[in-house]
Parts: C-alpha cells; structure tokens; sequence
C-alpha cells in the first residue's frame, strides 16, 4: 500500500476510535452504570423541596383547582418512581382536613395527619389522581 493513503487512513481509525471511547463513557455515570431514563439527576434532586413545593400548594381551599393541578404536575414532571418513594417519605404524614379540604380544623374537628397519597386523592380529580397512580403504582 501506498505511503501516502497509509498515514490518513490510520489517523482516520485512530479518531474514530477516540470517538467510540468517548461516547461509551458519557453514556456512563460515575459509578459505571449506563444511565436509564429515570427523570432527573440524583444528584440535583431535592426531595423535601418538592414535598415542601407539593405541600404549599394542597394547604389552602382552592375551589378552581387548576393552579394547584398545574404546580402538582410541573413539580412531579420527570420524577421516577424510587425518587417518588423518597418524597413521599419527605412529606410524611401531616395534618389534613378532608371536609374542608385544607389544613384547617374547626374547634370541634379533631386534626388527623394523613400520607401524601390522601392529599393528593382529595385533592386532585379522580382521573389526575389515576394519572399520578400510573406512574407511581406502587406508592398511590
């Protein structure tokens, strides 16, 4: 083979070898793992931030409903189901009054904590809600 086809040809493989190699460890974290289409990093993830986020917008009577579905939806976009399982054990339980839908009891009522699940129940329409439960099954 010629001298001069020889020197192209091999800095030719030699950058698609860099390239193949490249590739292979941006598709890797740093554990080594091959990422999986689990919604947002861990590492920026904040699970009590978006409890405190979903929280803040069930707490109040909202009659129109669609600014609380809005934000209950944009919080959770992108959120996989084991990082669902850390911001429901964020929420905990807190007090709830299903009656009246906030977080407000009359003297005669006596305050009942409840799970995210009950919150979100109560407070979404039942088809959101079984929307929510499709994507999180095993926690709503």
């Amino acid at each position: 083979m010629d001298s001069s086809k020889l020197l192209p040809i091999s800095v030719a493989l030699a950058g698609l070898g860099i390239l193949v190699i490249a590739v292979s460890k941006a598709k890797k974290d740093k554990n080594g793992n091959a990422y999986l289409n689990q919604g947002m990093i861990t590492e920026s993830f904040n699970a009590k931030e978006i409890a405190a986020v979903l929280y803040n917008a069930m707490k109040e009577v909202n009659f129109t409903n669609t600014e609380k579905r809005k934000t209950i939806f944009t919080t959770l976009t992108g959120v996989s189901q084991a990082q669902f399982s850390w911001v429901v054990k964020a929420f905990g339980s807190r007090f709830y009054n299903p009656t009246t839908g906030n977080i407000y009891f009359a003297f005669w009522q006596t305050p009942t904590k409840h799970p995210l699940k009950t919150w979100l129940k109560e407070e979404l329409s039942e088809s959101d809600y079984n929307l929510l439960k499709s994507n999180y099954p095993k926690y709503l």
